[in-house]
């Protein structure tokens, strides 16, 4: 037999678990849409797969340009890194960043180290750091719009 403390326990709990669920239905885990976000992750990347053509030249030569490519994608990760609920796309630009890394950063880094890379590698590297940049689009589109009210 069910004792009357143990049933409203129960009804408790559910009733916990459901305005749990209704909560998190009603929540947000992931930003919305940003369309200024997507244009600068856009931009940055053609900046930076046109860059990266030009790395069989010195790097002394195009320091600008590749501190001017850089600056992009800093402004794309710091506008990114400035919205609530965007961690994993921060976390996707800190990893295209990162100069340890076989990324953007990483391919920045050992052209500097090098003086010149040779086409061979470059045609390598292109497709890894385009889809690097593919994949923080991709989930910037994937978000949901912002709810408008009128």
């Amino acid at each position: 037999m069910t004792t009357l403390p143990s049933m409203f326990a129960r009804r408790s709990d559910t009733l916990l678990a459901f305005l749990f669920g209704l909560c998190l239905a009603g929540c947000s885990t992931i930003a919305t849409f940003d369309k200024v976000a997507y244009d600068k992750a856009t931009g940055a990347k053609a900046e930076a797969l046109t860059l990266m053509d030009k790395a069989t030249d010195s790097y002394s030569s195009r320091a600008k340009d590749a501190e001017a490519v850089q600056l992009s994608i800093d402004k794309a990760y710091e506008y990114d890194r400035g919205r609530a609920l965007n961690s994993i796309t921060v976390k996707q630009w800190e990893i295209l960043r990162d100069p340890n890394g076989h990324l953007f950063g990483g391919f920045v880094r050992r052209w500097r180290e090098k003086g010149t890379l040779r086409p061979a590698y470059i045609e390598e590297k292109k497709p890894d750091i385009a889809e690097a940049f593919d994949q923080i689009i991709q989930l910037e589109i994937g978000k949901r719009p912002a709810s408008t009210s009128n």
